[in-house]
This record gives structure tokens, sequence and C-alpha cells, in this order.
């Protein structure tokens, strides 16, 4: 059976492992973002921390948050899978727990670029005109950063979608499904076509992305910063 033929056969499964896909590198983008602007705006030196913590001790704890993220980055995939399915089991939930792991570093690192990056005599003239530090974060700074938060956003993401693929070693969901079963039947009857498709799969998803990214920088960023 040729390509285009097994694809046509066997359409609607290979679109329900596509949005499957799609989906779980979403929550786990979400998750992951969530998790990192917080961090970076509490651990930002410049932000609304409370007053007590001093400028070392959030500038150390940031350095060893970034530090340890990356790290967790390092960890291959299929061992990381391998440790989470003990404690949570097959299926969705170390699926989407991985993955926000592999995905908070790079927001992280882009959160605190971009704050970092933020002139100082702006946030003065934000001061000047009596906007408290919770405003001047809101109002100044997080606009300011948002090109470069989005960046890092966009780059986990397309991270996340090679990285769900293995997520079917523990029986996760997405495109990982056919193509894990392809390569384990090599040789087999139609086995290079489920590899092939999805391998394609995860392109379409990571274009699917690419414009909604390029939508939503167009769409959020303040006209007056726009390149």
């Amino acid at each position: 059976m040729g390509f285009t033929e097994y694809v046509s056969s066997n359409f609607s499964s290979l679109v329900f492992y596509g949005q499957q896909h799609f989906l779980l590198v979403l929550y786990s983008v979400a998750a992951a973002t969530a998790i990192a602007l917080a961090a970076g705006v509490l651990l930002h030196t410049s932000s609304v921390s409370p007053p007590s913590w001093s400028r070392p001790v959030r500038a150390g704890s940031r350095e060893t948050l970034l530090l340890v993220s990356s790290a967790a980055l390092t960890i291959p995939s299929l061992a990381l899978f391998g440790l989470l399915q003990p404690a949570l089991g097959i299926g969705i939930a170390p699926s989407l727990v991985a993955l926000t792991i592999y995905g908070v570093y790079p927001v992280l690192r882009n959160t605190v670029a971009g704050l970092s990056s933020v002139d100082p005599a702006v946030l003065e003239a934000a001061r000047g005109m009596g906007l408290g530090p919770a405003w001047r974060m809101v109002r100044v700074q997080l606009p300011l950063a948002w090109p470069v938060i989005v960046s890092g956003i966009r780059v986990a993401t397309l991270i996340l979608i090679g990285i769900a693929v293995v997520a079917a070693s523990v029986s996760g969901p997405g495109l990982g499904q056919p193509l894990f079963t392809g390569l384990a039947r090599l040789g087999a009857v139609n086995s290079f076509n489920q590899v092939l498709s999805g391998t394609l799969g995860c392109l379409v998803v990571a274009a699917i992305y690419e414009i909604a990214f390029f939508a939503i920088q167009r769409l959020t960023t303040p006209r007056g910063i726009r390149v």
C-alpha cells in the first residue's frame, strides 16, 4: 500500500492522534508557562517579591532555578518517562508532567532575559508617575518583555512537539503511537507508512503552532515595540 493510500484509509485515526498531540503539547506548555512566569516575576530583582527578600537572595534563587530547570532539560526523555511511570502510572499523567518539566527552562530563561532588558530609566519614569512595584510589573515590565517571553514559549512548544512523541513509551497520547508501532514492526506491511505519517504529523502540528504564535505575537505585542 502506498503512503497516499495509507493516509486516505487511516485519515480519521491520524487526525485523532494529531489532535491528541496538539492538546498534550498545549496543556504542557500552558503549565510550564504558568510556572516559569510566576517564578520569573517573583524572583526578578525589580519585581513584586516581598521587600524582606534581599537582592542577592532573589538573584541567587533565580540562578539556581535556571540551573535546575536547564539540568532537567538534559535528562533523556525515555529515562524521565520511565522514572515517572512508577509514581504516576501510564497514559496522560506522566506525559503531561514530563513535558511540563522540559518546557519550564526555555520560558523561564526568556522571562528573566526579557524582564532584565527593560531600561531602568523607563522604570524610574513609571515610579515617578506613582506606579508601585506591582503596577510597574503589570503595566511596564511585562508588556515590554512580552516579545522575548513569547519567543521562549514558542521555543518550548517546538521542543515539546518532538519530545511528546516519546510519550508513547508510557502509553501516552499523540502521534508517537503510530510512529512507535511502525518502528516496532519495521519491515512489516505499512510499518514505514506508520513511521512517516507520525513524523509528518508532527511537522503539521508544528506548522499550526507557528501560525498561531505569529498571530499571537502580532495581536499581543504593543504597537510601539513591534519590529
